[in-house]
């Protein structure tokens, strides 16, 4: 009935129950056998091709091992087979195969699926069956060591297969309750030796969980259309980082560091002590102005009082004025009836001269020292310019002697304090080390525009920080920046030209995070974190 037989061997369970199934009916018929084992053609396959044809080689040789070994176990059974190894789609192989050695019957293992594997790939026999143009027997009955040797002591499978039950039996190879498929066109099943038990009809359970998964197919669909519907109420993004008001502290003033009252990483107070300069020279500068203030303050008083020596000489000189014109008034008179003298006459108008030019000078002389005590001659002390000068430069020697010693600006936590040690000079305004304020956090992220559409300053926000999973902080969007972040850049984006490419812009907002919780953990400056923030509109129906 069988003149060749096409065995399909992959050293499976499955493969050996073909390839020991397939021995018998050649063995009964007396036909001729050839073996094939299919290397299936995968995206790895290709893959290992493309990069030099690694993975193709490994899979060769494990394949040519699993012929091998079949082709071990026919000549046991006193079989001279033909054995070949091909790379691709099984099914196409052995029906190509099967048309080259003109087979009238193809063997091949019967592998079981799922219901759920059934569903999607369909039945694989009847796949099998169209690339084929000949019989073909599907094998479920396993032939185990027992069965062998029962075909053995009958005397069925020859003197020649004496050695094959110990080499071709392997008691893991037994799956039990195996069957044998019943024949069906143009599927061909031959029979067994063995009957194995009937194959089962199809369970009630089995049913009705095709049922329920065809159901539920619509069911997600409809839940999925819904879920997306009433969704996009919230917008969320992971580009974004927890801030805080980071201050370098540094000083106004240079020197060489006396003390530093700090460690790393210690908490601090507003107005703590942080570090402190030498300040020996910034008290002498102090002494200077202290002296410079109280001469200044004695000068003042002493032109107060030539400014009244002044006003004195100035009353004098008018009476002497007064005098000197009573004088030229009287020798002038006498001049008239030549009583006094030319000589007489000329020296009361001399007199009544410098009597003039002397007041005139003293007049000078006062305003000058009016203006030098800023026209308040008689006015206190300390409201006098020169005296506010000398007050100014003694305050700001009393400043600059005050910030030798360096405060914390508000609490937080000082960091880098290890780059100051005592004896080291610093510069005006360098950084001396940093103190991070960890009391007042906030949220900076940079959503994408496309996100912006519905969010508005004033909404809630969640945020969930990396370093602590499955906690949450509750928020507040402050405030969204008027433009976006490449607008600030040192280069911005040149879009004039005509090959430019579209890229999404991120817009900068500032989230304010409630750090009021303190079995919440602490957050820190520079965490990477993932805000929601609830913008309240959803999608709507109008897709349904």
């Amino acid at each position: 009935m069988y003149q060749r037989i096409l065995l399909a061997y992959d050293g499976s369970i499955e493969g050996r129950t073909a390839l020991r199934e397939g021995a018998l009916l050649a063995r009964r018929y007396g036909a001729q056998v050839f073996v094939l084992s299919v290397i299936r053609e995968a995206a790895g396959t290709k893959l290992g091709e493309g990069v030099g044809g690694a993975g193709v080689a490994q899979q060769q040789g494990e394949y040519e091992q699993v012929l091998q070994e079949g082709m071990a176990r026919l000549i046991a059974l006193g079989f001279q087979a033909s054995g070949k190894l091909v790379i691709g789609e099984p099914a196409r192989e052995i029906g190509a195969y099967a048309e080259q050695v003109r087979a009238d019957l193809v063997v091949v293992g019967h592998r079981r699926q799922t219901a759920v594997g059934r569903w999607w790939s369909g039945p694989s026999g009847a796949y099998l069956s169209d690339h084929i143009g000949c019989s073909l027997l599907v094998c479920r009955n396993v032939i185990d060591d027992a069965q062998f040797a029962e075909l053995l002591a009958r005397n069925e499978l020859g003197p020649a297969a004496a050695a094959a039950a110990a080499l071709g039996a392997r008691p893991t190879e037994t799956p039990p309750g195996a069957e044998r498929a019943a024949p069906a066109s143009p599927v061909v099943h031959a029979p067994s030796p063995t009957p194995g038990p009937a194959h089962p009809a199809p369970s009630t359970a089995r049913r009705r969980l095709r049922v329920v998964l065809f159901l539920l197919l619509p069911l997600a669909l409809l839940i999925a259309l819904i879920v997306y519907a009433t969704g996009g109420g919230s917008i969320s993004t992971d580009d974004a980082y927890v801030e805080a008001n980071t201050v370098g502290v540094s000083s106004d003033v240079a020197g060489i560091v006396g003390q530093v009252y700090v460690k790393e990483n210690q908490h601090v107070t507003s107005g703590q002590v942080l570090y402190t300069l030498r300040d020996l020279q910034y008290r002498y500068a102090l002494d200077r102005a202290n002296a410079q203030l109280d001469a200044t303050r004695d000068s003042l008083i002493a032109m107060q009082a030539s400014y009244r020596t002044m006003q004195a000489k100035i009353a004098q000189a008018k009476y002497d004025l007064g005098y000197s014109q009573v004088q030229f008034k009287r020798a002038q008179n006498l001049a008239k009836v030549q009583i006094v003298s030319k000589t007489g006459y000329d020296t009361a108008h001399r007199n009544l001269s410098s009597a003039q030019q002397g007041l005139a000078s003293l007049d000078e002389q006062l305003a000058g020292i009016a203006a030098n005590l800023n026209g308040h001659p008689t006015g206190p002390v300390e409201q006098y310019p020169q005296y506010l000068g000398a007050l100014a430069a003694r305050n700001e020697a009393a400043r600059q002697l005050a910030h030798t010693v360096v405060r914390a600006p508000f609490d937080g936590i000082v960091t880098s304090v290890p780059s100051i040690q005592p004896g080291r000079y610093l510069a005006a305004s360098i950084t001396a080390f940093y103190l991070v304020d960890t009391d007042h956090l906030w949220v900076h992220a940079d959503p994408k525009e496309t996100q912006l559409t519905y969010v508005r300053p004033g909404q809630s926000a969640i945020v969930e920080v990396d370093t602590y999973p499955g906690q949450k902080w509750h928020g507040t969007v402050e405030s969204i920046s008027p433009a976006a972040a490449q607008q600030f850049s040192l280069l911005p984006a040149e879009n004039t030209s005509g090959n430019w490419v579209k890229v999404v812009q991120r817009i900068p907002i500032r989230v304010s995070v409630d750090t009021s919780d303190r079995n919440l953990p602490p957050l820190r400056a520079g965490m990477s974190v993932e805000v929601s923030i609830h913008t309240g509109h959803v999608r709507g129906w109008s897709i349904l």
